[in-house]
């Protein structure tokens, strides 16, 4: 992709785990507002599970100072339907997460997972509407981001465009590749 600019080269090199990811059972459930109660709870517990070991993973490179951890906002869903502090500990943790190396890696992976609040807030408008849904009344902090503002997204796409040097792009690119590719996987 000669002469795209580096959003432009992400979204292409996730385009295809990102319309697979689409079609996950439980996501697109989750975004048709059609999940059940277990289904839904099963879900949280999985994401929660990637999270907190993507927080682990992206370190001292980012943190999360404009709002809750993102594994908050998901343990703070598990309690509202009845998952106690013990069974969420208990949730076992994606292991196909290496720590980032550099901060261009680290770049490239939280365009990745903060990509994915952007496609949270529609899910949790269809959770909400769905009269049957388990997150009709509570639990859907994490979709809805708990309508806190995320680390800054264009913030986030400017850091990235900002980047010049071919490798730190090529650290940026295999960051959100890797992350897509073991959330994918994790799901």
């Amino acid at each position: 992709m000669r002469g795209a600019s580096l959003r432009e080269r992400l979204r292409a090199e996730t385009a295809a785990i990102h319309a697979r990811l689409h079609r996950h059972p439980a996501l697109s459930a989750a975004a048709s507002g059609t999940i059940d109660a277990d289904g839904y709870r099963a879900l949280l517990m999985r994401l929660y599970g990637f999270h907190r070991a993507f927080e682990t993973c992206i370190g001292d490179f980012m943190r999360f100072e404009d709002g809750p951890a993102r594994s908050d906002l998901l343990a703070s869903d598990l309690e509202a339907l009845g998952v106690t502090s013990d069974e969420r500990r208990a949730i076992p943790l994606c292991s196909a997460l290496a720590p980032c190396s550099s901060g261009a890696e680290a770049l490239g992976a939280l365009y990745v997972v903060e990509g994915s609040a952007l496609g949270g807030a529609q899910i949790a408008r269809a959770l909400r509407s769905a009269a049957s849904s388990p997150a009709s009344v509570t639990g859907y902090r994490f979709f809805s981001n708990d309508g806190a503002s995320r680390p800054g997204w264009k913030e986030l796409l400017a850091r990235l465009e900002a980047i010049r040097d071919p490798r730190e792009e090529c650290a940026a690119i295999a960051g959100a590749v890797s992350t897509f590719r073991a959330f994918e996987e994790w799901m």
